[in-house]
């Protein structure tokens, strides 16, 4: 994780009548990867539209790339993309004059070949250019709203639930095309999102939120560092006794058993039992066939987050 800090709340509390959407909130945006993690209603997109400018808080400040959010919004969405979570398109519009439309809404100066090149790297194929978006389908659609929030080059790209309404297949895609702008592009990315397991494969950086407050950030290693939560593993590999014995003299084990030829271990420190693990099969002569978790490594932390605040 880069720890360049591009953006940052300071205390921020939002409410909207008698209901606190944030609750001195303070969190940090670092240059990279950034998941935004929290069930509905966290305050996840209160948060979002904060950063943009669109509303102002009660209490405190948001700053990005160095501006006040709230004071300098237009400095601030200049530099910033945005892929909402309810995407709207002009549906009679083929997906390059939809570009082409918002390039000049945003004040941006992008020649023809940049629009074409941007929807070939969101894998929009050529014969979809020229296509109506009301035809696209869902998953076109969430790589053309890609395609529009990297317009003007933005140096941050917020995505609001990005993979909520796709199918599989498409999520993937989305996923995959992360990493990628992140290396040609050179954009960081805040990706808000409740599926825990998908921000894993691509974040450096995570932001867990509940009813408002920041539970806990970090990278995930440092997380864990923080939680005190006991994890269950299953673990296939051959000759599974052997390991079982070497496993059971490790402090961070909590229980273990043998159950249909895996092993079944509860650990308390994740880190060190990732650490440990492979020196412990290379010591027994063992062969690793799979590790599984039993719930993702997040939501593990998440949990043990929201038990501690409640």
């Amino acid at each position: 994780m880069s720890c360049e800090v591009i953006g940052e709340f300071k205390s921020v509390t939002k409410r909207f009548g008698a209901t606190m959407a944030l609750d001195s909130l303070s969190l940090k945006i670092y240059r990279g990867v950034n998941g935004l993690v929290g069930p509905n209603g966290a305050g996840k997109t209160t948060a979002i539209r904060l950063s943009l400018g669109l509303i102002k808080p009660n209490v405190g400040s948001a700053e990005l790339f160095g501006s006040d959010c709230w004071r300098n919004s237009l400095v601030v969405r200049s530099k910033v993309g945005v892929l909402y979570e309810k995407l709207a398109f002009y549906d009679h519009l083929s997906g390059f004059e939809q570009l082409k439309l918002m390039a000049k809404l945003k004040g941006v100066s992008v020649s023809l070949v940049e629009l074409k090149e941007l929807l070939g790297i969101v894998e929009l194929d050529t014969g979809a250019h020229d296509r109506r978006i009301g035809v696209y389908s869902a998953g076109m659609r969430q790589r053309l709203g890609l395609a529009q929030a990297l317009i003007g080059n933005p140096e941050l790209v917020i995505l609001d639930e990005p993979t909520s309404n796709l199918d599989p297949l498409n999520r993937a895609k989305i996923l995959e095309l992360i990493p990628l702008l992140r290396k040609e592009k050179n954009v960081s990315f805040l990706i808000s999102s409740h599926i825990l397991p998908e921000l894993e494969k691509v974040c450096d950086n995570f932001i867990l939120m509940n009813k408002g407050k920041l539970l806990r950030q970090g990278t995930l290693e440092q997380m864990f560092d923080k939680s005190s939560s006991s994890i269950k593993f299953v673990i296939k590999v051959q000759p599974v006794e052997s390991v079982a014995i070497l496993l059971k003299n490790e402090e961070y084990v909590e229980d273990l058993s043998v159950i249909d030829d895996s092993l079944h271990v509860v650990v308390k420190d994740v880190t060190l039992f990732k650490q440990r693990l492979p020196l412990l099969i290379g010591q027994a002569g063992a062969s690793l066939d799979e590790v599984k978790m039993i719930e993702s490594d997040l939501e593990a932390v998440f949990k043990s987050a929201v038990e501690k605040e409640a």
